[in-house]
């Protein structure tokens, strides 16, 4: 079989990345005085999210390498892309928390806001309406639709 080699590097990076908007994140917070656990909580549901995409690329890596053997062994002669998934997603979550940490540190020190770069980054609105898609139960069948 195939071995299967996953880098280790892309999701230390992401995690660091992540624990660096977790800091300057509580930072910013502490320095403006507005520490509340609630949107901490709420931090850390995201960061678990991010945890779970890199999961499931892993999954899909070693699934991909599996059924390429699997499919081989009895000359099917299909093949699943074997793509760099979980590089893929740490290059995802890095954009994302490299974004977010920049937004905390204009917090911490607002000449950092004055710098272009940081000035073509849209600032996250907080009063924006929440795009989140529920799913609605239909109490009468008890179904979800």
């Amino acid at each position: 079989m195939e071995e299967l080699a996953i880098q280790w590097h892309p999701i230390v990076v992401a995690s660091v990345m992540m624990i660096l908007d977790i800091v300057t994140g509580f930072a910013g917070a502490a320095k403006n005085q507005t520490v509340e656990s609630g949107k901490m909580r709420e931090g850390l549901w995201h960061k678990a999210g991010f945890f779970g995409l890199i999961a499931l690329a892993f999954i899909y890596e070693v699934a991909a390498v599996w059924m390429n053997f699997e499919a081989d062994a009895v000359g099917l002669g299909v093949t699943i892309p074997e793509l760099p998934a979980v590089s893929g997603a740490c290059i995802f979550i890095v954009a994302t928390e490299i974004v977010s940490v920049c937004e905390n540190l204009c917090t911490l020190n607002p000449h950092i806001a004055a710098l272009p770069v940081i000035k073509s980054i849209k600032p996250h609105d907080p009063a924006a309406p929440d795009l989140t898609v529920e799913v609605e139960e239909d109490h009468a069948t008890g179904s979800e639709g």
